[in-house]
C-alpha cells in the first residue's frame, strides 16, 4: 500500500515564495508572448476568437464583432467558448452557435468563469474577461506545478516553465479551456500528494468541468496509490461529468455530428509524421511530440511505477495513441493535446519522487496536522 502523503520537509515558506516569484516570472513571459503574437498576426490568423464564415458560431461573431474580418484561417473552438460566456442560461439560443452542443456543454468552467468575472456585457469585454480567466489559469498552473516539483523534491523554479509551453501559449492565444483544466489537474495531484483528499477532490471536479480527459490523471493516481479510501479522487469528479453528460443529453438534441476525434491506436501519429511533419509542416506540434516523447521514455525507463506519475503518465499516454491526425499533427492542435501528459513528465523528470514513508504517523505530528513523509511502497 502506498501513502499519499509526501514530505513537507520543502514546503516552508521559503519554498513558498520561490514557487510564486518563478510563477510570476512565467505568466509574465507568457501574457507578453501572447500580446506579441496578437498584434502581429491579427490580420492573418484573426482575433482572440475567429471563426470563418462557414463556422457554426459566424452569425454570432459577425452580430458582435462587425469590424473583425472572417476567414478560414485560424478559425478555432474559442468562438463557441465565447458564446457558452455571452448566454450561459440560455442553452437553446447557446447551441444554435455550437457544432456539437452536447459536447460543447460537456466543458463549461471556463466560459462560466469568464461570465462571472464579467456578468454583464459581450463583444471584446468578454473576450478580455476569458483572456483574464486563462492568464489566472497560466498562473495557478505554475503555481501548481511548482508546488507539485517541491512536494516531489524537485525544484521550486520548475513552474515557470508551464506558462510558457506551447500548449498553455496557444490556449491563451485561441481562447480555450486547455491551460485552466491542466492548471487545475496539477493542482489537484499536488494537493493530494500532500494527503489532503478532499480539497483535491474539489479541484478534481473543477478540472474535470474544465476538460474531462483529465481525469485520467486521477484515475492513474489512484491505481499508485491503491488505496479504497482514495477512490472519490475518481468517482466524484466522474460522477458530476456523468451526470452533466446526462442532463444534457435528456436537455439538447443530438447534433447529428459523429465524433471524430479518435481512430486506431497510434495511426493519428504516422498520419502526422508522413502527411505534415515530414515535409517540415506544423513543426510547432512536431516539436512538443518529441519532447513528450523522450521525456515520457525517461520516466518509463528511469522511474519506477512506485513513483507518483508514473501512472497517471501512462493513463495519458493511452488516451494520446487513439487520437487522429487532427488533434495530434496541427500546430494549433497538438501543443494543447500533448499538455497534460507533458507536464506530468516535466515533473516526473524533475522530481525523484516522495521520500519513503515511515510505517508509523507520530502521536505529535497527527495531532499537528502536519502530513507524514510519502510515496514509499
Amino acid at each position: 500500500m502506498t501513502d499519499t502523503r509526501a514530505d513537507p520537509g520543502r514546503s516552508g515558506a521559503r519554498a513558498w515564495v520561490a514557487v510564486v516569484a518563478w510563477s510570476v516570472v512565467g505568466t509574465v513571459l507568457a501574457v507578453g508572448l501572447v500580446l506579441f503574437d496578437l498584434a502581429r498576426t491579427r490580420e492573418v490568423n484573426g482575433f482572440l476568437i475567429h471563426t470563418g464564415p462557414g463556422g457554426p458560431a459566424a452569425e454570432l461573431f459577425a452580430r458582435d464583432f462587425p469590424d473583425e474580418p472572417q476567414f478560414e484561417r485560424g478559425e478555432h473552438d474559442g468562438v463557441m467558448f465565447y458564446a457558452v460566456a455571452r448566454d450561459p442560461a440560455d442553452l437553446d439560443r447557446v447551441a444554435e452557435s455550437l457544432d456539437r452542443p452536447r459536447y460543447r456543454l460537456q466543458r463549461p468552467l471556463y466560459p462560466l468563469l469568464a461570465r462571472a468575472l464579467l456578468p454583464f456585457g459581450e463583444g471584446e469585454p468578454l473576450v478580455w474577461a476569458m483572456f483574464v480567466v486563462g492568464v489566472l489559469g497560466a498562473f495557478g498552473g505554475a503555481v501548481s506545478l511548482g508546488f507539485l516539483s517541491v512536494t516531489l523534491r524537485g525544484p521550486p523554479w520548475l513552474g515557470v516553465l508551464f506558462p510558457i509551453l506551447p500548449g498553455v501559449l496557444q490556449s491563451l492565444r485561441i481562447s480555450v479551456a486547455d491551460g485552466l483544466a491542466v492548471a487545475l489537474m496539477l493542482g489537484a495531484t499536488a494537493v493530494f500528494l500532500r494527503g489532503r483528499l478532499w480539497p483535491a477532490t474539489a479541484l478534481a471536479v473543477a478540472a474535470v468541468l474544465a476538460k474531462e480527459p483529465v481525469l485520467l490523471t486521477f484515475v492513474g493516481l489512484v491505481v499508485w496509490s491503491r488505496r479504497v479510501r482514495d477512490l472519490p479522487l475518481v468517482v466524484v469528479p466522474a460522477s458530476v461529468a456523468a451526470a452533466l453528460f446526462v442532463a444534457l443529453r435528456l436537455r439538447l438534441p443530438d447534433s447529428g455530428q459523429e465524433v471524430i476525434e479518435f481512430g486506431a491506436p497510434l495511426r493519428g501519429w504516422w498520419d502526422a509524421v508522413r502527411m505534415l511533419w515530414l515535409d517540415g509542416a506544423e513543426a510547432l506540434a512536431l516539436v512538443c511530440a518529441v519532447a513528450l516523447v523522450a521525456l515520457s521514455a525517461v520516466v518509463l525507463l528511469r522511474r519506477r511505477p512506485s513513483h507518483p506519475l508514473w501512472w497517471p503518465l501512462v493513463a495519458n499516454l493511452v488516451l494520446l495513441a487513439f487520437l487522429n491526425i487532427t488533434v495530434v499533427g496541427l500546430d494549433r492542435n497538438g501543443p494543447r493535446t500533448v499538455l497534460a501528459a507533458l507536464v506530468l513528465a516535466v515533473a516526473a523528470v524533475a522530481g525523484p519522487g516522495p521520500s519513503p514513508a515511515p510505517r508509523t504517523v507520530t502521536a505529535s505530528a497527527s495531532a499537528a496536522g502536519t502530513p507524514a513523509p510519502g510515496g514509499g511502497r
